[in-house]
């Protein structure tokens, strides 16, 4: 009997054995297959701290469960020796003391995962806003000309209409993992219910149903086109950040055009021929990106943990209009380098 049941732990740990190789091959063929921001994400401090209180927790349950597990004897002593081998109201005793732990550790896991999946979106995010970014900024739009953009450091400027039309694009992406507000609660309304209104619209000109998701998109548009209240002070709840252009930092920024050895220009029709002009790339007051120059980005997140008790392991305390009491969020960050576009081989150069 003793034989028959040892081979069959040999087949089970055969068998487990297996499946982890398969499991591990599977999960390196995918990861050569993934995309970069995906790459990011996975290997990002935030995502390396979610795994690793999943991987802790999964340890401490196991070691919980083996704790509660007992060795009993198959044969108990008979009189009075076998009231005092019955262990059953110890057990009973015991999981009471320990399962508010144990479900602490789960909760503390479900957070973690769910963080995890949010470092995920907010890196798709980021790489969405910046292909975006790449076909924004050589439009003209107002004072911003091609491939210019206010700079953020000048307090004179006004608003830039293309890093708004970047952030909308990020608030659009971040929405499936946005909390919700609820007007009842007091919020106010940051241009939800015009998105849920066009929304219903297009499935509406499509001829498609009415689709139950489509209520949460304003709730949840608010949120992350809103801002909250940390210690100091009030933040936008999605924010953006561009670089100022490389050439910037190559001296200091005049108008005398101190490196002029990164000169760019623009190709002009000049009496039925296409010939390319230099100029001094700078302006006082607004950013300019030379063709093909990176752009990069950086994507701010203001993530709300929901996740009962094991939201304050794992964010900051904030309060958000339209949710009653205090909440606890974690700031996820993202980076994307893209290569502008609109340069001069997008113009044609014959007639």
């Amino acid at each position: 009997m003793n034989g028959r049941r040892n081979r069959r732990m040999i087949w089970l740990a055969v068998a487990s054995g297996l499946a982890t190789v398969g499991l591990v091959w599977l999960a390196v063929q995918a990861w050569n297959d993934l995309p970069e921001w995906a790459l990011a994400a996975a290997g990002s401090p935030l995502a390396m701290r979610c795994l690793a209180a999943i991987i802790v927790g999964i340890v401490a349950l196991f070691a919980i469960v083996a704790l509660l597990v007992r060795v009993r004897p198959r044969s108990p002593a008979a009189g009075p020796r076998r009231l005092h081998a019955d262990q059953g109201g110890t057990a009973a005793i015991e999981m009471a003391f320990v399962a508010p732990l144990a479900l602490m550790i789960f909760l503390v896991m479900l957070q973690a995962a769910i963080l995890f999946n949010a470092n995920m979106v907010v890196h798709y995010a980021a790489f969405a806003m910046a292909r975006v970014a790449i076909v924004t900024v050589p439009l003209e739009i107002d004072e911003e000309l091609h491939n210019l953009v206010y700079n953020p450091e000048v307090a004179s400027n006004p608003a830039s209409i293309k890093m708004e039309l970047v952030r909308r694009a990020a608030v659009l992406a971040l929405m499936p993992i946005s909390a919700r507000l609820s007007a009842a609660a007091g919020g106010t309304d940051q241009g939800g219910a015009t998105v849920q209104t066009q929304t219903q619209g297009a499935f509406q000109r499509l001829g498609a149903k009415d689709r139950p998701w489509i209520r949460r998109v304003q709730p949840q548009y608010d949120y992350t086109n809103g801002k909250i209240t940390v210690q100091a002070g009030e933040i936008p709840v999605t924010q953006i950040e561009i670089a100022q252009p490389d050439h910037w930092r190559e001296g200091n920024r005049d108008t005398a055009c101190p490196y002029r050895h990164t000169l760019r220009g623009d190709w002009e029709l000049d009496a039925g021929d296409w010939n390319y002009y230099t100029v001094c790339p700078y302006y006082p007051d607004r950013m300019d990106y030379w063709y093909w120059e990176d752009l990069k980005l950086r994507l701010t997140y203001q993530f709300l943990l929901e996740v009962p008790y094991a939201s304050r392991f794992l964010g900051q305390q904030v309060q958000v209009p339209g949710l009653e009491g205090n909440q606890y969020a974690t700031e996820i960050r993202a980076v994307v380098i893209l290569s502008n576009e609109g340069g001069p081989e997008l113009r044609p150069k014959d007639m």
